[in-house]
């Protein structure tokens, strides 16, 4: 007897409900040539051409187990290229060096080429530097590619503008030529006109003293605007006037310009995605999920301990107020 005749109805039935993903993948396995399309039932035609074939109903079951525990991620565009510029400065010459950003690029770097994308890594650069090797980039990245930049190392916020500091950057009296705005950073990748740009910073958003940084703030009138060609997604890993931290938590200074020490053997105990931010990206990039997604996922906190926190807080509000 044909797999259709010996198939129970209702295991049947539910063959009839299989998304056409599946079915794809099952013939797949199959080794089936079939063509799905909207206009017919993808379960039925792939179950018609298993019978042709003469699958039996065990070898069906083996199929659709194997499937249902089989990875796939569904392409609807195929974009021209998929380009990473990962951005590490932590020797810096007069801020506190940093221990994490460099390992950070070579974690992500790691993830991000085993799904395709070029990768391109500029650690310990001057502003003037980094922004002239990223100008040749964004001119030479075709239109309609992925572009994912990275950056992690010393940087601040001020009028809303967030800035990436080069490696040259002194203590005070910092000026727009020792950083590297983000509004820059947009406009010039906004040549190549991507389909997709994801930028990352990973870095402290600490307010810059007015008093003893006089002229960026001055320079603000005249900070960059930018657009976009296409989808924008922009990400920070702290908080507006939050200084970053590292996996090590020995770099929790509250001020761009704090020190710490290092002590003997701390750098051997850092784990692969170094920062907790970029330990917490490289986990979930193989995940099956839309780049929003994904995102989300990072930034999720405890919600666990974030609600015994409010039942904490509330508490004295017990008898008006329940927290669940």
């Amino acid at each position: 007897m044909s797999l259709l005749q010996k198939l129970s109805y209702t295991e049947y039935q539910k063959a009839l409900t299989l998304n056409i993903e599946l079915c794809e993948v099952i013939s797949k396995l199959a080794e089936l040539k079939v063509i799905f399309n909207e206009n017919k039932t993808p379960g039925e035609v792939l179950m018609k051409a298993l019978d042709r074939r003469g699958y039996s109903v065990h070898q069906y079951k083996q199929l659709l187990t194997t499937a249902l525990n089989t990875k796939t991620v569904s392409t609807f565009y195929r974009p021209h290229s998929k380009v990473a510029i990962l951005i590490g400065n932590d020797k810096y010459k007069y801020l506190s060096k940093l221990v994490t950003p460099s390992i950070d690029c070579d974690s992500l770097a790691l993830n991000l080429k085993n799904l395709g994308f070029i990768i391109i890594i500029l650690k310990n650069m001057n502003s003037s530097d980094l922004k002239s090797a990223l100008s040749i980039i964004f001119r030479k990245v075709p239109e309609d590619s992925y572009c994912f930049i990275f950056y992690a190392g010393h940087g601040c916020e001020l009028c809303n503008t967030k800035c990436m500091l080069g490696l040259d950057c002194p203590t005070e009296d910092i000026t727009i030529d020792d950083c590297v705005t983000e509004n820059w950073l947009l406009r010039e990748v906004s040549v190549c006109k991507p389909e997709l740009c994801v930028l990352i910073l990973d870095m402290c958003r600490i307010n810059l003293d007015r008093t003893i940084n006089p002229k960026i703030y001055a320079a603000m009138v005249t900070v960059e605007d930018y657009t976009i060609h296409g989808n924008l997604l922009l990400c920070y890993s702290t908080q507006s006037s939050e200084a970053a931290y590292e996996l090590l938590q020995i770099e929790c200074s509250t001020t761009i310009d704090g020190t710490y020490e290092v002590k003997t053997g701390d750098t051997e105990k850092i784990m692969p995605g170094a920062s907790l931010y970029v330990n917490a990206l490289c986990t979930r990039l193989m995940e099956n999920l839309d780049v929003n997604s994904l995102l989300d996922k990072i930034h999720g906190g405890n919600v666990e301990v974030i609600l015994n926190k409010l039942k904490e807080v509330l508490e004295k509000y017990r008898e008006n107020c329940t927290v669940f």
